[in-house]
């Protein structure tokens, strides 16, 4: 009796672990993926962060190295204001990592032009 007993339980436990095993490895990927997703969304919200520092710094330093003075002599004219935006941009792109710079050339491809859209918006912010 022990022994057919034995052997059923034996018999359970063998059709158990592949059925055991296939959860297993299905929460693990399930596991896997979810770390993948949360990693990404942590360097993606990172880059974020670190663009929008980059273009906060980047008006502020050429507000006060370049744009407050001209603005005290009334010589801040259209072409002072295209000097500034080029500094804010050259000043953003120094101080943005290349991991950062991969990203919004692969999210948005145009990378000037999405830091000078963010310039012009900081600028404003900074205005107000």
């Amino acid at each position: 009796m022990k022994e057919i007993l034995l052997n059923v339980v034996l018999a359970v436990i063998a059709a158990a672990v592949p059925v055991l095993t296939a959860h297993a490895i299905s929460y693990i990927k399930k596991a896997k993926d979810k770390a993948i997703a949360s990693t990404e969304s942590t360097k993606v919200q990172e880059y974020i962060t670190e663009i929008s520092e980059a273009v906060a710094n980047a008006v502020a330093a050429t507000s006060q190295t370049y744009v407050d003075a001209l603005k005290k002599s009334g010589e801040f004219n259209k072409e002072a204001q295209d000097k500034a935006a080029k500094k804010a941009l050259s000043a953003c792109l120094a101080s943005i990592s290349p991991a950062a710079i991969d990203y919004i050339k692969g999210a948005y491809k145009d990378l000037s032009a999405y830091l000078a859209t963010k310039i012009e918006a900081e600028v404003r912010k900074q205005k107000s």
